[in-house]
């Protein structure tokens, strides 16, 4: 015999518990892609999506605290085992070394998507990109439709069904009636869209690559990286912004956004090439009392070692006529295997270029290194954290 029990007979509480669970739930993965960004922002799979669908994010498993007795007596009853306070009972990596294969359990890993505008919001959400001031002429002017009226008379497409509902009980509870009544035309309440002014200060953000055959795959794969996030944050961040793509060996040129992110390496290094195409282009078309701009440049560093100084003369003639001028040096950890089979890294030698701007004492340079990929992440917080004036 099938017994029914009807949905009003189970607790509320006990009703509501799946979905307050799967809320929890998808609160604690946000949480940890939070506390991880760092880890997950050069993640392969992220950058190589096309910015619109919805990515997968590895994440461990997520479980529920709760108490687990027994673990470690075997069975034996006891509440208390063996040393002292202090004793180390438990490490990660016992027993192995780097390099080595390990013998612990691993962790249950699963995929959580979520969508990249969403993703973003998380990582970039207290970043700005810095000293942005208002420009008094040729700003840019917006219209925008804002709902910000009540009518009773207006479109069908802007009714107001909550008003309109809230008005319907009001007139049926002025005749001592507390329900829901025929709506007529007096119940009825429109939203009436009005439209408003927006200025945006004019915004040009230049983006500076070495593509120089010294550039490996790791060094390209760490700068495209950061790249990829940039105007990802300047496309979500900024309504007004013009972004300009300059790819440079020993020679420079403006390219295509899909060409900059897919150009390959070969030639030599002159970094001065592209501050000196920066500098014409700027002065060509982005006059600095109009326009606030940006350049950020990355490279291994590996140049043409007489052009050094010509590169730090044209940085400091981009600073006349910039807000800010960046410069991001990626040379990535090598390791080496130890006698005993273990693993040591080789600290990076950074370039005699990074080592020349050290003379730029300006607060609007700002110079970042990167040894690794989750060093992106905190290069993109110093160049666009917020600075005061």
């Amino acid at each position: 015999m099938a017994v029914v029990v009807s949905p009003m007979a189970v607790p509320w509480d006990l009703r509501r518990r799946g979905l307050k669970d799967s809320i929890r739930h998808d609160k604690r993965v946000r949480q940890a892609i939070k506390e991880n960004l760092k880890e997950l922002i050069a993640e392969e799979t992220i950058i190589t999506s096309d910015g619109h669908k919805m990515v997968k994010i590895p994440v461990r498993y997520l479980d529920q605290y709760r108490f687990i007795f027994d673990r470690a007596t075997n069975g034996s009853g006891a509440g208390q085992g063996p040393g002292d306070v202090g004793d180390v009972i438990a490490s990660d990596d016992e027993g192995t070394m780097p390099g080595q294969a390990g013998n612990q359990p691993g962790q249950a890993i699963y995929e959580a998507e979520i969508s990249l505008d969403e993703l973003i919001q998380m990582m970039l959400e207290d970043m700005a990109l810095p000293w942005l001031e208002q420009k008094e002429k040729n700003q840019i002017q917006t219209q925008v439709w804002r709902y910000e009226d009540i009518r009773k008379k207006g479109s069908l497409a802007n009714l107001d069904r909550r008003r309109t509902l809230k008005q319907n009980l009001r007139r049926q509870a002025g005749h001592g009636r507390k329900k829901l009544g025929k709506f007529v035309d007096d119940d009825l309440r429109f939203r009436v869209p009005e439209t408003h002014n927006e200025f945006h200060s004019n915004c040009a953000v230049y983006l500076l690559m070495d593509r120089s055959g010294s550039m490996t795959t790791e060094k390209k794969y760490l700068t495209k990286s950061f790249f990829f996030w940039m105007v990802r944050f300047l496309e979500l961040k900024y309504r007004t912004v013009e972004t300009i793509f300059i790819a440079h060996d020993t020679e420079a040129a403006v390219v295509p956004e899909k060409d900059f992110f897919t150009i390959s390496n070969s030639g030599g290094t002159i970094c001065s090439s592209a501050y000196a195409l920066t500098l014409d282009h700027i002065t060509k078309h982005h006059s600095p009392t109009r326009w606030n701009n940006y350049v950020f440049h990355f490279s291994d560093g590996d140049n043409f070692s007489d052009d050094n100084a010509r590169c730090v003369s044209l940085v400091k003639d981009l600073l006349q006529v910039s807000t800010m001028v960046g410069y991001g040096e990626v040379n990535y950890e090598e390791f080496f295997t130890t006698p005993t089979g273990g693993r040591r890294a080789i600290m990076p030698q950074w370039s005699t270029l990074l080592h020349e701007f050290n003379v730029l004492d300006d607060p609007h340079f700002v110079a970042v290194t990167i040894s690794k990929r989750e060093q992106v992440y905190e290069a993109l917080r110093e160049f666009l954290k917020v600075r005061e004036n």
